[in-house]
This record gives C-alpha cells, structure tokens and sequence, in this order.
C-alpha cells in the first residue's frame, strides 16, 4: 500500500509531521513562480520610477503631466489612482496598479486552487489523509505554505525597490516602500483565500477556478465603479482591488485600508479551513447531479485532452496579454499630448526612430512580450508534473506515442503564443483608439505578431530542457524572460551596460510599430524554434520517464 503513496504522504507517514510535510510541499510548487513574480513586480515598479524620474526631472513637467491625466475619469476607471501622478511614487503606483494587481490576483487564485482542489482530483490528496492529519489541519497546512510564497513575492518586491530607492531623484521612503508592498500582496492573499474557499465548495477544479474568477469580475467591476466618480467612491471599500488602491503608498500611506483586507482574507481562510471538515474528501459542498451524461469531448487524443484541461489557463494568460495592452496603448494619449524633450531623450536609449508615439509603444510592448513569452513557463511546468505525478505514465500506455503527447502539448502552446500576440496588438490599437490616437489597426495587429518568433524560441529551448530535466523547465523558462527584461532594460537605461541587450532575446525582436519586422529574421527565428521542438522530440523519446 505505501508503493501507492505519494512522496508527501510516505514522508509524513514516517515522520509524524505531516502538517509540515504538507506546508513544505506547497511552498515547494510555488515558490518558483512566486520568486518569478516578486521579480516582476519589483522590476516594474522600479523601472516605471526610474523612467518617470529621468523623464519628467522638474516640478513643472510631473504637474503638466497631472493636469492632463490625474482628473481624467476615463483613466481612473481603466487604470486606477491617477490623482497623485504628480510624484514619482504616484505614477509608479498609478502605472503598475492594473496589471500587478491582476496578474497576482490570477496567479494565487489558480495556485490555491490547484493545490487544493486538484490535489484531490487527482486522488493525491485522498492518500494524504488516510494518514496522520485531518481534512482541517491538511488544508491550513496547505495555506500556510501558499502564504508563504506570497511571503517571498513580497520581501523580492520590496527588496528591489529599497534598492532602486537608493536612488535620490525617487525619494522612497523605507515606510513607504513597505505600504507599497503589502498594496502588490492584498491581491494575491485575498484570492488565495478566495480559491481556498470555492474549493470547498465545488466538486472540481475547474468549478472552483470558475467560482473564483467569477468573484474576480464581480470584484474588479467594483473596482471601476468606485474610481467612475467621486460619488462612488464608497465601492472601493467594498473591493480588494479597492483596499490596495486606498493605501495611497508614496503619498499618503493610509493604513486603514488594511483592516478590511486583513479581516476578510482571515474569515475566508477560516471559512476554508472549516468547511473542508463539512465535507466528504472528492465532493464540494454545493450539491451537483448524481448522473450526468458523459462528457467524451477533449477525450479522443492526448492533445485534445492537453486542451480540454489547460484552455481555462491559457485563455487567462491571453486575456491578461490583451488587458495589459489594452492599458498601456490607452496610455499613448499621454504621451502624444505631453510630448517634452525629457521624454523623447529617454525613448532615445531604447528606440531612437520614428513617431514619439511610437516609440512609446515600442517601449511598452517589451513588457507584453515578456507576459506572451511566460505562457511556455505554465505548459510545461504542467507536462513536468504530469509526468512526475505517473500520469503520463498512464497516457503512454494505450496507443499514444511519446511524440505525439510532446507534439500536441507544443502545437497547443504555440496556438495559445499566436492568440496572446493577436489579442495583444488588437488590444492596444483599442486602448489607443478610444483616447483618440491615431493608430493603425494594421500596424498594432503586426506589432502584437511580432512577439510571437521570439515567444516560440522560448518555448523551444523550454522544450529542450523539459526533455532533459522535466522539473527544471518552468524555472528555466522563468530565468529566459525575466533575466532577458531586465538585460533588455538595464542595458538601455545605462550607457555603461549596453552589452547586456546583447543577451537578451528581446534584443533581436524588432521595434515594433517604429519598424517593421524583418521577414528573414522571422523565418529564422521560427526556423530555430521549430529544430528545437523537433530536438526536445528526440530527446523526449530516448529518456526513461521521470517518476516523483
């Protein structure tokens, strides 16, 4: 009977401490990502100080930039806090607000949900608890160790600011720095709490996912209503989103805001943690059909099941693409209509041709690209732990071949590529559209399918290392595009370091919409990522598989 236990489950049965074992465990799976994140968030947020700084140097250019953006209803609904853009720490929280808050609202509602509900979808779970813990102390455990990734997504945030704050042109304060910190985390906590929840309730993963992004809709909507207007403002209070904007970091540091969002992340948590005692192990509290009939669809092939289980989360990660450029194109206005010197010099250091709009678009579809070029990192993270889990085992012992489960999973990947860059270009034609830029739709379509070459390489060399080591190609595709960001990035920011661009990937995308794209580079780029899927085929097919 243990030869069927899980890894955890032995480890516990052996030790006697298996709420540690569990919490570990969590911690385990997520703390990749969480580092990932942390990086991203306190990248961002340093970048958008640093820019604004060196953009913006006097009073008299940051209070233009006020007067034409921070009484704007319009942005304040797409974009959140944009009454203080008039400082450095302002504008750092206004520019990153919408995505940051977002991406790790997703991210700790699908991670909360996976460990929780999927754990028991997949009858893991079920083993665990015919040992020495409780369906109470397993699930408390299990958050505790989520919580402790977003732990590290805060201390990586904030230790990148403080260190970004050395700089004096930013004047973060050390206070300041933290409030800012706990505003990127309310998110994540709450929805973490959030999928904790639903997954009590619903009879599957995806029941519990789709609970929890109901609740996002509902919750960010809020979010929009209170920033329409000042007489509803109230609504704020009643959001997470809202709790985080309300904090007002850098400028007013109100803490008053965190009461709310402490009180119902803990009666969430609560709530969780008591009603898994309330049910039975593999059913949701919410009562569901006893029959149904079958659902063969997705059923036929390994690929078409790989999309019938993952096309929730890549539809996600598409929809993020398509939001996040759908704000930073509704930001070209801005730039259009407060045009400075200060400005054009530092588009100069990444894109020194073409319309200052432009080039600002340029500059902003380099962190798109870097969200398109993240969608190979879940995938094949996924196929790791299928692997490892012995499903794949299982796959692999009816008629399907190894190359045709690696194959389909790749093809999947790419579709979800393609679709990111499309809706990534339509969305920032239509956030520019609506303020009333002249953009071509044709243009920003090419500029969103300009991400994809170089998002397909990732994937390729991804590809290559999940054939080698399985449970080193999420991390490997993680370190690609954030270490290629910030190379990207620091290399032209820094005169002194413009050899670093050299080793970024970004580096030999072509500037979109400054430039076209070059036809032969786009061949060979795919070309290239095509021999090193073919490659991860045959290495894919030689190796023994890799059980956990």
């Amino acid at each position: 009977m243990q030869d069927a236990l899980t890894p955890l489950a032995v480890h516990a049965s052996r030790s006697g401490a298996a709420e540690p074992a569990i919490a570990r465990s969590a911690l385990r799976r997520t703390w990749v990502a969480a580092t990932a994140w942390a990086l991203v968030f306190g990248g961002s947020a340093a970048a958008s100080a640093v820019t604004y700084a060196g953009t913006y140097p006097t009073s008299a250019e940051r209070q233009a930039i006020a007067s034409t953006t921070g009484r704007d209803s319009g942005f304040a609904v797409l974009l959140g806090p944009v009454a203080d853009i008039g400082t450095v720490g302002g504008y750092t929280v206004y520019k990153n607000f919408v995505f940051l808050t977002t991406i790790g609202a997703i991210w700790a509602l699908l991670a909360a949900t996976r460990l929780l509900r999927g754990e028991e979808d997949a009858g893991r779970r079920q083993m665990l608890l015919s040992g020495r813990t409780t369906p109470v102390r397993a699930t408390a455990a299990t958050l505790a160790g989520l919580m402790a990734a977003v732990g590290i997504v805060f201390t990586g945030a904030v230790a990148v600011l403080l260190l970004a704050g050395r700089d004096s042109r930013l004047e973060f304060g050390t206070g300041s720095t933290l409030l800012y910190g706990l505003s990127l985390v309310i998110n994540p906590v709450l929805f973490a709490a959030i999928g904790a929840f639903t997954s009590q309730l619903a009879a599957t993963r995806r029941g519990a996912a789709g609970m929890g992004f109901g609740a996002f809709a509902v919750l960010f909507v809020l979010r929009m209503l209170g920033d329409s207007g000042p007489h509803m403002h109230w609504l704020l209070w009643l959001t997470p989103f809202g709790w985080s904007e309300l904090l007002r970091p850098f400028t007013r540091d109100a803490l008053l805001p965190l009461l709310p969002a402490a009180t119902a992340a803990i009666a969430l948590t609560a709530a969780a943690i008591g009603l898994s005692a309330r049910r039975d192990t593999g059913a949701g509290l919410l009562a569901s059909r006893d029959t149904a009939p079958p659902r063969l669809s997705g059923l036929g092939s390994p690929t078409a099941l790989a999309a019938r289980l993952e096309l929730p989360t890549l539809a996600a990660w598409c929809a993020g693409a398509g939001a996040a450029a759908l704000s930073l194109g509704s930001l070209a206005k801005v730039v259009t209509d407060t045009s400075t010197r200060s400005l054009a010099n530092a588009l100069d250091k990444f894109t020194p041709q073409g319309a200052l709009v432009d080039r600002y678009l340029s500059v902003a579809f380099l962190f798109v690209a870097a969200i398109v070029a993240l969608i190979p990192a879940g995938q094949l993270a996924a196929m790791a732990a299928e692997e490892t889990s012995g499903r794949t085992a299982h796959v692999l012992a009816g008629p399907a071949s190894r190359i045709s489960v690696l194959v389909g999973r790749l093809a999947l990947t790419g579709a979800a590529i393609t679709t990111a860059g499309l809706l990534s270009g339509v969305g920032a034609w239509l956030g520019a559209a609506m303020r009333g830029t002249g953009v071509g739709f044709g243009s920003m379509v090419v500029t969103g399918l300009n991400l994809v070459p170089t998002s397909l390489l990732v994937l390729g060399i991804g590809a290559c290392v999940l054939a080698l080591a399985p449970r080193a190609a999420g991390v490997a595709v993680y370190a690609a595009v954030i270490g290629s960001l910030l190379a990207d990035m620091l290399g032209s920011l820094e005169p002194g370091t413009h050899w670093l661009r050299r080793a970024s990937f970004f580096h030999y995308m072509a500037s979109a919409p400054t430039e076209s794209p070059d036809a032969l580079t786009v061949v060979i780029t795919v070309a290239l990522a095509g021999a090193l899927c073919a490659l991860a085929c045959v290495l894919f097919q030689r190796r023994d598989l890799q059980l956990s």
